[in-house]
């Protein structure tokens, strides 16, 4: 007589219901520490997609949001410094969110970040770090053209958000007793084409980028830590 064997034979809960109990324990023990452990291996998951990764402006004389043309004041710019290491490695986040329902064209690019200890009221992204760091200064490239190649040009769509971040070194004042840091966004011109595709129809004179009612946004004011050292 041949024995029958059951179904569930061989079959074991115990890794099962382990997991299960993991996940309970990080969602209801760890509430804090989980979002940041997971932030701190991909810091872009929470802040959003890196603002250089956004689609770039094409055809800006014949394709712009109407929403976003007539909003007035809808970024929102919000930075995260992490305490300096002891050589000196200071990492900052910079979150670029769009409040409204329109698509936002903005003006990011990355090898023109001005980072000093003031406002130099250039057009661009910008950190003022106070004490200006060791290294990692940068000064714009001035002057201000009357309008921007669409490849520096980004897309911002509705309510979403974008992160970009910067490496520093801090100086030894910072280190030994601290700073403060604070991004901006100006842009004070509406923007002149520089490049249409053949064939487009211009629809619109300029490039949409004045819908800032006082021409630039802040953040706030953000302390950074001592070094840990």
């Amino acid at each position: 007589m041949t024995d029958v064997v059951p179904a569930d034979a061989g079959y074991n809960p115990n890794p099962f219901i382990g997991i299960i109990l993991l996940i309970v324990l990080l969602v209801f023990v760890l509430p804090d520490r989980l979002p940041q452990f997971i932030s701190d291996l991909s810091p872009y998951l929470f802040a959003g997609i890196p603002c250089a990764r956004l689609p770039a402006a094409r055809d800006l004389a014949a394709h712009q949001s109407v929403i976003g043309r007539s909003v007035q004041d809808p970024l929102q710019l919000a930075v995260a410094p992490a305490a300096p290491q002891e050589n000196g490695a200071l990492l900052v986040r910079l979150t670029v969110t769009n409040l409204s329902l329109g698509t936002l064209p903005i003006v990011f690019q990355e090898d023109n970040i001005a980072v000093a200890a003031g406002d130099d009221e250039s057009n661009g992204f910008g950190f003022i770090v106070e004490p200006e760091p060791a290294e990692g200064t940068r000064r714009r490239q001035t002057p201000d053209p009357d309008g921007y190649e669409e490849s520096d040009i980004r897309l911002l769509g509705p309510r979403q958000r974008c992160a970009h971040a910067l490496d520093l070194i801090a100086s030894q004042d910072m280190i030994d007793n601290g700073g403060s840091i604070r991004a901006y966004y100006r842009m004070s011109l509406a923007g002149v084409h520089q490049t249409q595709s053949e064939g487009a129809r211009l629809i619109y004179a300029d490039q949409g980028l004045d819908y800032l009612s006082e021409g630039v946004v802040f953040s706030a004011s953000v302390d950074i830590e001592a070094g840990e050292g």
